[in-house]
């Protein structure tokens, strides 16, 4: 009888007009209307354009601003006597994701405005997208808040027992008449060394994360550093193409913007290109960032069997983004301007305004060490593949060179008629040979 009336009190006296909630701060307006201090300031800011002159939400009537402004409102001093008297009314919100009557809530999400019990507050932070990097979620003190619970879950075939033990064979929580009915001979283990294991794992999953979100960062540094370096090279070749062409006529300027549409078409080809894969590093490093905030912000009592699912459900996420942003390759093409010259002779103007070169090169980002010292053994293949060609062609022209001094020794020490017409005609062959092929060469 005495609760309900306490209660009646509480709605009739102690309940602000506009929250409905009980008062914080009660302040007394000149029609003898009480309002909290927080709803008050909100009320006059979004009812009155002037902020000085604003209607009582009780009664209606016209109320002005004192010139301090709304803080300058007296409190209710006699509402606070009472609110210490029958003390301030406890928490008992129940969670508004599972809906639970019997489960009290303990945080609350300030973006999404929603109570949350102590199992949901997990798939909430790691898989709800909110505005801010980390949710703004608070833990909110409540009626009974030391509920005994590891996990809200109940055993299946007997509906009125809540697990205690773990069945590692077959990988499930099970109760204790379970253990001696269908699990007398399988590995088991208490619940709560399952969970302490758990929470060990849970922490080496933390260090693999933050490894990985250093190697995405240093990997977004790395493709930055990368467009700063190729727009510096495209603009340094626009601008050495603008020298050249301003002391040419204007003949050649369709040239010059060829020239200068080239290279920045490919700017604009490749930028796309980057800042498309620099989003996919960013958002892989926010769910890394969300699950290293996560599992840092686990207490000893938040380990539980929702847990472990909701992080295993996180850790598929990661796995298949992480091979969309893995081994990533960025083709690079650099310009360079080589200027031509120009001639002026008898009246006549010639001008070569130059031409403009490219060299290609790739950057893999994130990539697995067996695959980099893949491609470093084909350029060492490479580089002595063209060595071992230059030595054959340098042995050949020597060869040949010996060759032509042995044919002219041999004309000038000895007779003509005496040398063999055979091996004549062979030598003016084999230097015929040797001087197109060095003509060849140079041509190539």
């Amino acid at each position: 009888m005495e609760e309900e009336k306490i209660e009646r009190l509480r709605e009739r006296i102690l309940q602000c007009p506009i929250c409905m909630d009980e008062y914080k701060d009660p302040r007394l307006l000149t029609c003898h209307h009480s309002v909290c201090m927080c709803c008050l300031e909100d009320f006059v800011r979004s009812s009155s354009s002037t902020g000085r002159m604003f209607r009582c939400p009780s009664c209606r009537a016209d109320v002005c601003v004192p010139r301090g402004g709304v803080k300058d409102f007296p409190p209710n001093f006699y509402i606070n006597c009472i609110q210490d008297e029958i003390g301030t009314k406890p928490y008992f919100g129940t969670c508004d994701i599972c809906s639970k009557d019997w489960l009290v809530s303990q945080y609350r999400c300030v973006e999404c405005d929603l109570d949350i019990c102590r199992f949901c507050v997990h798939e909430h932070r790691l898989f709800k997208e909110h505005t801010s990097r980390k949710p703004n979620i608070i833990r909110i003190e409540t009626g009974n808040t030391s509920l005994p619970l590891a996990s809200q879950r109940t055993c299946e075939h007997h509906p009125d027992e809540t697990p205690q033990m773990y069945c590692c064979t077959c990988n499930i929580p099970i109760c204790i008449t379970c253990l001696c009915d269908f699990h007398k001979k399988h590995e088991t283990l208490p619940l709560v060394k399952k969970l302490n294991s758990a929470a060990k794992q849970l922490q080496c999953k933390l260090d693999q994360i933050q490894t990985d979100l250093i190697q995405v960062n240093k990997a977004i540094s790395d493709l930055d550093n990368l467009e700063a370096t190729m727009n510096k090279n495209s603009d340094e070749v626009v601008t050495e193409i603008r020298h050249q062409a301003r002391r040419l006529t204007l003949a050649i300027d369709k040239m010059a913007d060829a020239s200068v549409q080239q290279v920045i078409d490919y700017k604009n080809k490749i930028n796309p290109d980057i800042h498309a894969y620099k989003t996919e590093l960013k958002n892989f490093s926010d769910i890394l960032q969300k699950g290293s905030t996560f599992l840092e912000d686990i207490q000893e009592g938040d380990v539980s069997l929702e847990l472990i699912e909701t992080f295993q459900k996180y850790l598929t996420g990661v796995d298949l983004t992480r091979k969309s942003v893995c081994n990533k390759e960025i083709y690079q093409k650099y310009f360079s301007f080589q200027p031509g010259q120009s001639v002026e002779r008898f009246g006549f103007f010639g001008v070569h305004f130059g031409s403009l070169q490219t060299e290609h090169d790739s950057v893999v980002f994130l990539a697995n060490s067996s695959e980099r010292r893949k491609v470093t053994d084909i350029c060492r293949l490479v580089l002595e593949k063209i060595t071992l060609s230059r030595l054959v062609s340098s042995l050949v022209v020597c060869f040949v060179l010996i060759g032509i001094f042995k044919l002219a020794w041999f004309l000038v020490v000895n007779d003509f008629e005496r040398f063999p017409l055979e091996t004549f005609v062979g030598l003016v062959f084999i230097t015929y040979i040797f001087i197109a092929a060095i003509f060849a060469y140079r041509k190539a």
